[in-house]
């Protein structure tokens, strides 16, 4: 009688199991798919080949965001922060302009600096002060913790452009 218990009471835990097995799979099955009035624009297929296609065109993740970095003017060497750099505050900014590949000079009156987030900010006008010749340095710039991500645009002399994303993280 002791068998018999045992094997009814194992037949009855696998019925049980099997029931919420289902019911959960019926749960995911029911999430995963959106509901029939909900419009899906944007599908996975459509992210990857997205950022396949970015890939293959030299474009630079920023977030969910895509941005082509210009090489056809002035090297920009960003000496601090370094890419994915952890950092705690203040921040020191140093960033170099060198010759073009074709020797022709940056031209600091084209440069723009901006801030990426979910809109993008002009940080121009509060970087200037700080552009020395063919350089940005700041010291101790400040910046609220958390991911921030900064474009750098610059032109030569002949017109040629070069960009360079930046991102670090501030703790």
């Amino acid at each position: 009688m002791s068998a018999r218990f045992n094997s009814d009471r194992i037949s009855q835990w696998l019925l049980w199991g099997g029931v919420a097995g289902l019911l959960f799979s019926a749960a995911v099955l029911t999430l995963a798919q959106p509901p029939k009035n909900v419009l899906q624009l944007i599908t996975d297929q459509d992210v990857l080949r997205q950022d396949q296609t970015a890939k293959e065109k030299g474009l630079t993740e920023v977030g969910r965001s895509m941005i082509l970095e210009l090489k056809d003017g002035p090297e920009i060497d960003v000496v601090r922060p370094g890419g994915g750099e952890i950092g705690q505050q203040p921040v020191e900014i140093d960033v170099e302009f060198k010759l073009s590949k074709d020797g022709a000079e940056p031209n600091m009156s084209t440069l723009k600096v901006r801030y990426i987030k979910f809109f993008t900010i002009d940080i121009t006008d509060r970087v200037k002060p700080y552009v020395a010749g063919n350089r940005i340095h700041a010291p101790e710039a400040q910046f609220p913790k958390g991911d921030h991500t900064v474009e750098i645009y610059v032109e030569d002399s002949n017109g040629k452009a070069s960009s360079r994303v930046v991102e670090f993280k501030v703790i």
